[in-house]
């Protein structure tokens, strides 16, 4: 029991040394920029979780989207019908749809498998409001039904679904 007494009491004389011996230690360079750099570091994980946090896609952010696909050595147009794609938002500045390249990429990976077009030219039409959207889809048939020279497969939901892709740390 006297030893442990000792052990105590001599921890207690030595802890104010120690403490000022800390306090006695200037940090070299190294340290200071290593510091520094963490603190930098931090900052900016904290500022992209807050813009995240405050420009992530909400339940209610849908946006609609339909395809086209054509040859232009062939008369045959594919029409997708229009789809919701949930959780997208359009980018703020420029109102342009995230992922377009993909979602037509999609497309035309459909067309090659499903009906062995190689060349087919694709892309796809978006907008936050469906009636709009329905329009736009609408008057585009017309105009392939007018020519008379085209001939109209439309690509029904259940065969293909537009999926959005997930990317990591891909901010709009």
């Amino acid at each position: 029991m006297k030893t442990i007494v000792k052990i105590l009491l001599l921890a207690l004389l030595l802890m104010p040394q120690a403490a000022l011996a800390q306090e006695k230690h200037k940090p070299t360079k190294e340290e200071r920029l290593a510091a520094k750099q963490l603190a930098q570091a931090e900052k900016e994980k904290a500022e992209q979780e807050e813009y995240q946090r405050k420009h992530a896609p909400k339940e209610t952010d849908v946006v609609y989207i339909f395809g086209v696909g054509t040859n232009f050595t062939d008369s045959t147009v594919y029409l997708t019908e229009v789809q919701p794609i949930p959780y997208l938002k359009l980018t703020k500045k420029n109102k342009f749809l995230p992922y377009r390249a993909d979602f037509s990429g999609q497309l035309k990976d459909y067309l090659i498998e499903k009906y062995q077009m190689q060349y087919e030219t694709t892309c796809v039409f978006f907008d936050i409001n469906r009636k709009k959207l329905s329009k736009r889809l609408y008057k585009l048939k017309k105009r392939y039904l007018d020519l008379g020279t085209s001939n109209l497969v439309v690509v029904t939901a259940d065969e293909f679904k537009f999926e959005k892709p997930e990317y990591e740390n891909l901010l709009f």
